[in-house]
């Protein structure tokens, strides 16, 4: 009898450690993201967020781990807009995105904004702006692009150099990561 009670308790305390292990891993995975305060955020983004906001309002600050980067979004309003600002914890802008206003299809534009986010020359880290503004040599910069490919960010521009449409990818740091010049003719 004595026995029959001692297997029942393992059992028990099986189950309730599998139970615990469960919910911990779920709340990991599903607990990714955190509200926080401005006051709650480092310095450094606490600084990239004003600037970016341009004295507008910080509505909601969340906190989220991205590849074991700790990521902050900000919902901010700029004249009257709704802009998500994403910053890294070191202060680094990741990006900017203006609300369009079209609840209808917000799925469809995250799930197309996932894999490349369009920028400006002034949103890309420095190190990428000064390899950009090299392989440029003066032309025009078409497009920038944040993409991630293999787990990683990677920067791609377009540009028109002697005649043909160039497209560069650079690392966060700046490292030139390949360099790819379509030799179609352009009859334009």
């Amino acid at each position: 009898m004595k026995r029959r009670y001692m297997t029942l308790a393992v059992a028990l305390v099986g189950t309730g450690l599998a139970l615990c292990i469960g919910a911990v891993a779920t709340r990991q995975l599903a607990g990714n993201e955190s509200d926080v305060s401005i006051e709650q955020v480092p310095p450094s983004v606490r600084a990239a967020l004003l600037a970016q906001a341009q004295g507008g309002a910080i509505k909601e600050i969340e906190m989220e781990n991205e590849n074991g980067q700790a990521v902050y979004e900000a919902e901010v309003t700029i004249d009257g807009k709704e802009v998500e600002v994403k910053v890294a914890a070191d202060g680094t802008l990741l990006g900017k995105e203006a609300d369009d206003g079209d609840e209808g299809d917000d799925a469809d534009d995250e799930e197309e904004d996932e894999g490349e986010e369009q920028m400006s020359f002034a949103e890309v880290p420095g190190a990428v702006q000064t390899t950009i503004e090299n392989a440029a040599a003066g032309a025009e910069i078409k497009e920038i692009e944040k993409e991630n490919e293999d787990g990683r960010d990677v920067y791609s521009a377009d540009m028109i150099l002697d005649g043909h449409e160039v497209e560069i990818k650079v690392a966060p740091d700046g490292t030139l990561l390949g360099k790819e010049v379509d030799d179609e003719d352009n009859d334009e």
